[in-house]
């Protein structure tokens, strides 16, 4: 007999009708969902959809309500493990294009996985700022063989923030913005927020503010790739810089599309409740929504 998850909702009368109560909440009894010698995990292949794979093991694909609440998946369309074509979808539709995804920065990262280590000498010669991404490799004693990068996880919302004068601010949150200061020194940025004549810019590249040798001139000009307003900026301005240009190649821009790539790759890998119990939890379900 399927197990169908609303066949074991009660049924309540709403506007002179009988009706399935879908407002119930329902959780796994805490003993049968932090136990983890009930589970085991299971790599979804690519395209595999849950009902699929219920069928495959429940013997019902009814029961792909069991493999939602045991890895607490509320979307199954987007939560569940995604095909490149699905993800390439769901980026057109989540951020107007995939490609646009792509280019956008959302973030930075610390970026030490498989680098390697250097020696002494080479790091006593670093900045007092590099010198933080690192850690010693010690060998007898206290001696310090070389030093290795430090495994930590540091994210910042972005690099840089910088302010602009100009004449038009009717530009899109968070499109991308081109910097043009002449034909030889151009930047970009995106658009971070805009107030009367001003529009700051983040997660900033290449040339962004003036400088010594780079001037604003009568055709400096932002350009915005969504909202196609092409302004002239008469003032440039450097409010914060997060990460300092000695420091720069410690960390990596995570593009929107890289970030939903990670979160798909995680979810790739999930958790499967023996068979032998599925029944109990389809119980444990039952008493919960009586209760």
């Amino acid at each position: 007999m399927s197990e169908k998850y609303f066949d074991k909702f009660p049924i309540i009368d709403y506007a002179n009708s009988q009706v399935v109560d879908i407002t119930r909440r329902t959780v796994l009894l805490d003993k049968v969902s932090r136990s983890p010698f009930l589970y085991y995990p299971y790599e979804i292949v690519e395209s595999e959809r849950a009902d699929q794979f219920s069928f495959r093991y429940y013997q019902d694909p009814f029961q792909s309500w069991i493999v939602y609440l045991t890895n607490k998946i509320v979307d199954p369309y987007y939560e569940w493990y995604m095909s490149e074509k699905q993800l390439q979808d769901f980026c057109d539709k989540k951020y107007n294009s995939s490609y646009v995804a792509q280019q956008k920065v959302k973030f930075y990262r610390n970026d030490w996985i498989a680098k390697e280590p250097i020696d002494v000498n080479t790091f006593n010669a670093l900045t007092v700022g590099s010198k933080k991404y690192w850690e010693p490799l010690y060998g007898t004693g206290d001696s310090i063989l070389a030093y290795k990068r430090k495994e930590k996880d540091w994210t910042i919302n972005t690099n840089k923030l910088a302010s602009y004068t100009v004449a038009n601010t009717s530009f899109t949150t968070d499109e991308i913005c081109y910097i043009v200061f002449n034909n030889s020194f151009t930047g970009r940025g995106q658009v971070a927020s805009t107030s009367n004549n001003t529009i700051h810019l983040n997660q900033l590249m290449g040339t962004f503010v003036a400088n010594s040798t780079v001037a604003i001139t009568g055709n400096s000009y932002i350009y915005g790739t969504e909202s196609e307003v092409n302004v002239a900026f008469t003032t440039s301005t450097l409010i914060c810089n997060n990460i300092p240009a000695d420091e720069e190649i410690y960390w990596q821009p995570v593009t929107y599309y890289q970030f939903e790539q990670e979160k798909n790759e995680f979810n790739k890998t999930i958790r499967v409740l023996d068979s032998k119990y599925s029944q109990t939890i389809s119980d444990n379900l039952k008493q919960l929504l009586r209760d």
